[in-house]
């Protein structure tokens, strides 16, 4: 199992696929947030094709046997002058293959994730996942996270 940065010569309807199953997880959780069968891989390809040309952000993909089974995409931002931390990481998706899942893939996601906020001098980053995802936020906890706060949604 290796794990390294996402480049363009990689198969990318391997990570579109990845991301696919990750919006029909989070689906699953909240129908009202993403509309997957309108979802195209023109939505999402640009994303991750410019994470590979950013010095802020990256696309970090887990192999096994030369396949892409797992991602994380990672962002550095700035934050407004008024907070203490002025530059925060972000994990805007980490997803395992569900074939390949308990296998530490995600670990090992979560530590290179965290090495490249290292190098970039990032000290704090935030992560994302649905509060029914109880499984997801065992593992974030039990990965040393801990929740910085709730987002509630509202009908109007």
């Amino acid at each position: 199992m290796t794990t390294r940065e996402l480049n363009r010569d990689d198969d990318l309807k391997a990570v579109l696929k990845l991301c696919k199953d990750f919006f029909a997880e989070y689906e699953g959780h909240h129908e009202e947030f993403f509309d997957t069968d309108n979802l195209s891989d023109a939505d999402i390809s640009d994303r991750f094709m410019q994470s590979v040309d950013s010095d802020d952000s990256a696309t970090l993909v887990a192999l096994d046997d030369n396949k892409i089974v797992g991602y994380a995409l990672l962002a550095i931002r700035d934050q407004p002058g008024f907070y203490k931390i002025k530059k925060i990481g972000a994990i805007s998706g980490l997803m395992v293959a569900n074939a390949h899942r308990r296998k530490g893939i995600a670990t090992q996601l979560l530590n290179k994730s965290k090495e490249f906020f290292r190098r970039h001098e990032v000290t704090y980053f935030t992560l994302y996942t649905a509060v029914s995802n109880d499984g997801a936020s065992r593992f974030y906890e039990n990965a040393g996270l801990s929740p910085l706060h709730t987002v509630f949604l509202g009908e109007t």
